[in-house]
């Protein structure tokens, strides 16, 4: 509680030192401004994603924090003295808070909202006793920090590659990296105007990407914060929510991807470039659906960026190849590299949830609502596919039938 307070006095002195400079006080401002400067410990500090401390100047606060405006205090003020909490959300609150009033959800916005709950928190059957965990199991569990930083539902939640940062994304339209090791703040990134659905980072871990049900995927600097790319999904037309996005592993050039799925059942793939991190901003656009009326629920890449798949609503996958032009004369033309469709499986009888390639990428496990899990591998000889399935919905057998060692 007491940090808590002493970061609140710390930005009230930032605002109220920002309030004075755009008035007819701007003269009392500058005495305040070089007192906090030179006072240690008197405006928020920054912190590294090691978690060490950098004190901040104002001049570098005001740089750092373009969204706080100049009479942003007496807005906290007023929205105080009316007891309006909405407007405090817009007010201030914390000086990274939002910025924006939220606008009120539709039937659609919603059903999003609950789509995400659905998939953060499985609504699956209370767990009966032959499959319980043991309490032992959960009380070698403890926690480590506590990040507060969001003021809605956090549908999103990602390690960076070193597991010394994590990223989070929320219904308050933000996107945040966090130090694991302490739990403090590291960056904030702005720009989303609906909810964040979907996080990524590059194999190289230098970009993060970030999906939005605004239509639009935002690709950062981790390091620097820099924004990199906005890409929308439909310019042209209705923005439809991005579902999914994920980095390509391949380390070639000509077929390193930025994968995002869609709302319309589309899926786009963006070339970028590994050095400049450019991006293409016109996408390669696939429809890897049986029947237009199928919704895509998985996407996934295999180790090397070679292959990914695609699956549905119907319980079918699609799996492409980026490099089946290899070794043939269009191989030399511009379109290498563009995804070919290899084969359509019909894997399951019910909608298909989960979908991910083996470390080795010779095979590819599926799951579905209709209680199984698949493991699919491919045949080099006639390139056919098979399975082997597994019964989620078989009983777990108790300690005393399992079979006993020799």
């Amino acid at each position: 509680m007491n940090e808590y307070i002493s970061l609140t006095n710390l930005e009230l002195n930032f605002l109220i030192a920002h309030y004075l400079s755009a008035g007819p006080m701007r003269e009392a401002a500058e005495p305040l401004t070089r007192a906090l400067e030179d006072t240690p410990s008197m405006l928020p500090a920054r912190y590294d994603w090691l978690g060490h401390t950098h004190v901040r100047r104002y001049a570098e606060l005001v740089r750092e924090l373009p969204h706080v405006a100049r009479d942003e205090l007496l807005g906290v003020v007023r929205a105080i003295a009316a007891r309006d909490s909405a407007a405090l959300l817009t007010a201030g609150g914390t000086v990274l808070g939002r910025t924006c009033k939220r606008r009120p959800r539709d039937h659609a916005a919603g059903a999003l909202s609950s789509k995400l709950r659905r998939r953060a928190c499985c609504q699956a059957n209370p767990l009966s006793r032959q499959t319980q965990l043991p309490l032992s199991t959960f009380a070698s569990f403890k926690s480590l920090v506590r990040c507060h930083g969001h003021k809605y539902p956090t549908f999103c939640v990602l390690f960076d590659r070193t597991s010394r940062r994590m990223v989070t994304g929320s219904d308050d339209y933000l996107v945040k990296v966090w130090c694991t090791q302490t739990g403090y703040l590291i960056n904030t990134f702005k720009g989303h105007h609906d909810v964040i659905t979907d996080i990524a980072l590059n194999v190289e871990n230098t970009l993060l990407a970030s999906a939005s049900a605004d239509g639009t995927v935002r690709v950062w600097n981790i390091r620097t914060g820099e924004p990199r790319a906005v890409l929308i999904a439909n310019p042209q037309g209705r923005a439809k929510s991005i579902t999914a996005v994920k980095f390509s592993p391949s380390p070639r050039r000509e077929i390193r991807f930025l994968a995002t799925t869609c709302d319309d059942g589309l899926c786009r793939l963006y070339r970028w470039d590994r050095h400049a991190l450019t991006f293409d901003t016109t996408p390669i656009v696939i429809d890897g659906r049986p029947e237009p009326r199928h919704a895509v629920t998985c996407f996934a890449f295999n180790h090397t960026g070679s292959r990914f798949a695609i699956a549905t609503s119907s319980g079918y996958v699609s799996i492409y190849s980026t490099i089946a032009d290899v070794g043939t004369v269009s191989s030399a033309a511009s379109n290498w590299g563009t995804p070919k469709l290899i084969t359509r499986i019909a894997a399951h009888d019910d909608s298909i949830t989960t979908l991910v390639f083996s470390p080795n990428g010779e095979m590819f496990l599926t799951g579905s609502t209709d209680g199984t899990a698949k493991v699919w591998r491919c045949s080099g000889v006639d390139l056919t596919w098979s399975s082997t399935s597994v019964d989620i919905k078989e009983p777990v057998p108790s300690v005393g039938d399992a079979p006993q060692s020799a």
